[in-house]
């Protein structure tokens, strides 16, 4: 799988690029902040997100939100503050988990294999009838 990582804090970046590596991830993209995200991902369309929430210069939902208005990717988001409503209510379009700091390889692993192929975008949603 093809991900991005955002997060402001160095160490984060290379756990995150380390731990996603040894599960077989190519991580295309380490960004410090929202619009580095944004811009990342107008560069390069990964298969999943996994990003900070509080960040500077821009927020990671913030910078999601406006990902998806052209790409439905599905996320990570991460955070060691209390998942946002807009999460728990359901009213986020394209598939999306929620871990609290700290996070560990289990932890993170588990959260990875929780989205389908449909939600990675491997599969059709609907499948046809074969003739």
């Amino acid at each position: 799988m093809r991900v991005v990582v955002a997060d402001d804090e160095p160490d984060m970046q290379d756990y995150f690029g380390k731990i996603l590596s040894h599960l077989g991830h190519q991580v295309v993209g380490v960004c410090a902040n929202g619009k580095e995200l944004l811009e990342t991902c107008q560069k390069v369309t990964p298969d999943l997100v996994i990003t900070d929430l509080k960040m500077p210069e821009m927020n990671g939902d913030d910078a999601l939100r406006e990902i998806w208005e052209a790409n439905a990717i599905p996320a990570i988001l991460i955070s060691a503050y209390q998942c946002p409503d807009w999460i728990t209510q359901g009213k986020s379009l394209p598939p999306v988990r929620y871990l609290n700091k700290p996070i560990n390889r289990a932890k993170l692993q588990s959260t990875l294999e929780s989205f389908s192929d449909c939600e990675l975008g491997k599969t059709d949603p609907i499948k046809k009838p074969e003739n």
